[in-house]
C-alpha cells in the first residue's frame, strides 16, 4: 500500500517525512548532495536548505576527497618562459 504525501498548502510543497528527515541526517555528511537529492525525490535546493535547518555539515574527510578529485581533473598550468 503507498503512503499519501501530504502538500502543504502553499505552492503544492511535499511536507518532509520522518524517515526523509532521518535519511538526510544519516546520508549528507558524507554523499554527494545531488545524488541524495535524487534518492529523496527532492530538489538540491530543498536537500541543502533542510540540511542547512538541521545544521548539518559535510565531514571534513568528504570534502577533502572533492577538493583531491578536484585538483586532479583540474588542467596543468603552463609555464611561459620569458625569453632573455
Amino acid at each position: 500500500m503507498k503512503a499519501k504525501t501530504k502538500i502543504s498548502r502553499r505552492k503544492g510543497i511535499k511536507k518532509w517525512t520522518a524517515s526523509e528527515i532521518s535519511t538526510l541526517k544519516r546520508e549528507y555528511p558524507s554523499t554527494d548532495t545531488g545524488k541524495l537529492a535524487k534518492k529523496l525525490r527532492r530538489s538540491l535546493e530543498a536537500v541543502r536548505f533542510k540540511a542547512k535547518r538541521y545544521g548539518l555539515k559535510k565531514t571534513n574527510i568528504y570534502m577533502e576527497l572533492l577538493y583531491d578529485k578536484a585538483r586532479k581533473s583540474a588542467p596543468k598550468k603552463r609555464t611561459v618562459q620569458k625569453r632573455r
